[in-house]
């Protein structure tokens, strides 16, 4: 294009060429689309306009507009693509159709409240997602989708997928790590109101898997919340407040306290349900450690 700068970006990567471009833009819009012809920039106009309008991200939509026939792989069309946005969806809320399309628009103010570091494909994923945890205002517009014009696509349908899939469940992990947890806990629960020692057993693991993968999603988020590796979640940043070492300790021993009590009864059953308090009572002790640590040097200081 005439008039164009053009800024060479030495690290690879497709996040990596757009983080630059972006960090070097001078307009109060940015569009970003891939140069190989897929796209016909014409259909940016409307992005455009949806930040006209008041959106603040306006991102395309091939699957409700025109995917020509040989542009897209089969696979990537009614599968990858379709997927992978249902479950962005699911875990960060929203509805974005199409998460993998490459023709967006942002206004530059709305940019810089994101926090973008993704130097490969999974890029994509990481714009929306944390569009979607600062709140902005979204937009969806159908576009159409060409054969690409030449040269090798660099896409890899399974690795490229993956890195999509691990993205979106890295940057969730509450949610990711909440739903077997709290499925443990409740059958363990369930199982443990029982007297026969089969019951029991089965009982007390599933207690102490869920209430360690619950911790594992805890140690996750803290950690991602401490690093600022997403849009700082305020309601955490409270509730975290519970887990400061002195509480993690009068919590460790209140549970501790109430496997005594069963260990006192001195019976099969009731030394199973002790010795699984017990258990609880540990981790809850040694996490409350390991996630101080984590806390020890947050700009807030809660610690």
């Amino acid at each position: 294009m005439a008039g164009a700068t053009v800024i060479e970006e030495r690290r690879r990567g497709y996040g990596s060429a757009l983080l630059r471009g972006m960090r070097d833009a001078k307009g109060d819009y940015i569009v970003m689309g891939d140069a190989d012809n897929t796209y016909d920039f014409e259909d940016a106009v409307p992005l455009v306009e949806k930040l006209k309008q008041g959106a603040e991200f306006a991102i395309g939509d091939r699957l409700a507009g025109k995917v020509e026939p040989g542009a897209m792989p089969w696979l990537h069309h009614h599968l990858g693509t379709p997927v992978l946005s249902w479950v962005l969806s699911f875990f960060y809320g929203g509805k974005i159709h199409d998460i993998n399309c490459g023709l967006r628009a942002i206004r530059k103010s709305s940019l810089e409240k994101l926090r973008l570091r993704s130097p490969g494909m999974e890029f994509a994923s990481e714009m929306v997602i944390h569009a979607q945890k600062a709140d902005l205002k979204i937009a969806e517009h159908p576009i159409r989708y060409y054969r690409r014009g030449g040269g090798v696509a660099k896409l890899r349908t399974f690795r490229d997928g993956w890195r999509h899939l691990r993205f979106i469940l890295l940057f969730a992990p509450f949610h990711f790590f909440m739903l077997p947890a709290i499925a443990g806990l409740i059958v363990g629960g369930y199982l443990f109101s029982f007297e026969r020692k089969g019951y029991l057993v089965t009982g007390s693991l599933g207690m102490l898997l869920g209430y360690q993968i619950l911790l594992f999603g805890i140690f996750a988020k803290t950690y991602l919340w401490v690093t600022d590796s997403f849009v700082v979640d305020r309601i955490f940043g409270s509730w975290i407040e519970m887990f400061k070492l002195e509480y993690g300790i009068l919590k460790s021993l209140l549970i501790v306290l109430i496997g005594v009590i069963f260990f006192a009864q001195w019976d099969l059953a009731n030394l199973i349900r002790g010795a699984t308090f017990l258990a609880l009572g540990v981790q809850t002790f040694f996490s409350s450690f390991f996630i101080s640590i984590i806390l020890f040097k947050t700009r807030d200081n809660i610690q």
